[in-house]
């Protein structure tokens, strides 16, 4: 375990271009699976409320009955109907927890498609220098393919320019977009103009779905402004949108792609 520290990911949203669920009709064949699966849960649910009871009755019953299959002569050893149900009990329970251990083998051995585009989008305010670097420097490290970084950050003043040069050290000179922007989505600056205005809302759309590594620098407007942002010049342009904020915990690079993987997994009715 490398002493590195990630982001934990608060937000997570799934944007899809051209949704399954909205393009989808009810009476396509492809909806069928669904309610199967529905179906056999409930049956699943039936059927483990029947066993439950059925076992409480038995033990019940053959508690109060006493009945004994055979004993020694003093009763020193005895097997008779209790222990019976308590036998079977436990190997209905093992067997169970054998076919769970093979389904959970069986998900480990299957192959990880990774042909989900990805964003990850990083709020930043005021953030300590260390904890910066440290966040961009894992961030780096993911091998996720076709990974996009976007880090808003909260501010357009002098004082706020150290997280930017930061960004564009960690990440590569001439890898990384920059803008530093008066306005942001909701709020104009104080010499902004409707023209120019407008023309700075394009500029951002165009700097995020053409570059990879992208660094914005707007308008105080809080975390909820910064994260609009992101998700709004993005568009529909990934799959998935993964939103982080600067909370700290060891991690290694691995663990984040496989943490990124797992999020990235479409349910099975998709």
């Amino acid at each position: 375990m490398r002493d590195v520290k990630t982001a934990v990911l608060h937000v997570f949203l799934r944007r899809s271009p051209g949704s399954a669920v909205l393009e989808r009709s009810p009476f396509t064949p492809r909806w069928r699976p669904m309610k199967c699966d529905r179906v056999l849960t409930y049956l699943r649910i039936f059927g483990t409320t029947m066993f439950g009871v059925t076992l409480l009755v038995g033990i019940s019953t053959a508690y109060i009955m006493g009945y004994q299959f055979c004993s020694t002569e003093r009763n020193h050893v005895s097997f008779g109907l209790y222990g019976a149900i308590l036998v079977v009990h436990l190997v209905v329970q093992s067997l169970f927890a054998l076919l769970e251990h093979r389904n959970m083998r069986r998900s480990l051995e299957t192959p990880i498609k990774l042909n989900k585009s990805l964003a990850l989008c990083i709020a930043a305010y005021q953030e300590d220098p260390n904890y910066l670097r440290k966040c961009l420097v894992s961030v780096k490290r993911l091998t996720y393919p076709g990974i996009k970084v976007i880090m808003v950050i909260d501010g357009n003043n002098d004082d706020d320019l150290y997280m930017m040069e930061i960004f564009k050290e960690i990440m590569g000179w001439d890898k990384v977009a920059t803008y530093v922007w008066r306005s942001n989505y909701h709020h104009r600056g104080p010499e902004e103009t409707d023209e120019s205005y407008a023309e700075s809302l394009q500029h951002v759309s165009r700097l995020v779905l053409r570059n990879k590594c992208v660094c914005v620098m707007q308008k105080w407007g809080g975390k909820r402004e910064v994260m609009y942002t992101a998700f709004k010049a993005l568009g529909r342009s990934v799959d998935y949108v993964q939103g982080v904020c600067l909370t700290w915990r060891r991690a290694n690079s691995s663990a984040g792609d496989r943490r990124l993987t797992r999020n990235c997994r479409s349910p099975p009715e998709y």
